[in-house]
């Protein structure tokens, strides 16, 4: 399996997302953009932060002076957890942004049962 430079893999990454978007007009498009590319930007950094987390662990010990030490949350996970709060906030918007799709043609039943119930 061929290993891809990030900038390859950003790039492939923004026209999935371009392509998700493909449908909203280019007025919602031209603000969209900027939030899609700070989503793509967080998806790298969280990839990043999540194997310095499998290195580092969410727990680290700290020391203050000379009798004060113990163990904290580590500073990658503080860090892991504002950034994928941010993302999932990114992407709610993003997914507001989307145009609704059409589901008339979706057969669900409905006059089917409304139909056996006039024998």
């Amino acid at each position: 399996m061929p290993r891809y430079s990030e900038k390859t893999l950003r790039k492939k990454r923004l026209e999935q997302y371009r392509e998700a978007f493909k449908n909203i007009d280019d007025d919602k498009m031209a603000v969209v953009q900027k939030t899609i590319d700070f989503a793509v930007d967080l998806e790298f950094r969280l990839d990043a932060l999540q194997k310095e987390l499998d290195e580092v662990g969410f727990v680290e010990e700290y020391q203050n002076g000379n009798n004060q030490f113990g163990t904290k949350e580590s500073t990658a996970s503080k860090a892991y957890s504002t950034a994928l709060k941010n993302y999932n906030s990114l992407i709610r918007t993003l997914l507001s942004c989307m145009p609704q799709k059409n589901n008339d043609d979706v057969d669900d039943g409905f006059e089917a049962f409304v139909g056996t119930l006039k024998k």
